[in-house]
């Protein structure tokens, strides 16, 4: 199901309902076998028709949950990438030639003074076009 468009989604459920509604599947499992869809989804659709009517049904745009997103600004981020190609690690105080995610975390502390977890800053720097390098043997 996940491989098809929004709207194409939202057609699948209404047909499946639709059978349902009009008698020519008696069962989630008939109706799941007919259209190729779990029979559990075929429940949470049913109920969701039943609850919330057609509308229940159609695809939603789904919105950032609030408080998500960048932690920091434009100009902050400016700053950081330009530390990060102007600086190694060890000149701002941190051992190794190469920016690694607990250096790019102590970089952004020190700049900006704002404090990312490994797996954030990992995420921001995939974000932002960086990738997990292999070092040359």
């Amino acid at each position: 199901m996940r491989r098809l468009a929004p709207a194409a989604q939202a057609d699948l459920r209404l047909r499946v309902v639709a059978a349902l509604e009009s008698g020519q599947v008696k069962t989630y499992g008939q109706a799941a076998e007919l259209f190729g869809v779990s029979e559990r989804s075929v429940g949470t659709w049913w109920r969701a028709f039943r609850a919330g009517g057609r509308q229940a049904l159609l695809a939603v745009v789904r919105q950032p949950r609030p408080g998500m997103g960048e932690l920091l600004d434009s100009s902050a981020r400016g700053a950081v990438l330009q530390a990060m190609r102007d600086y190694t690690p060890a000149e701002v105080g941190h051992g190794g030639v190469l920016w690694t995610r607990a250096s790019v975390k102590a970089l952004i502390k020190l700049v900006c003074g704002v404090s990312m977890t490994e797996q954030g800053v990992g995420k921001w720097l995939r974000r932002h076009g960086f990738t997990p390098q292999r070092p040359a043997r």
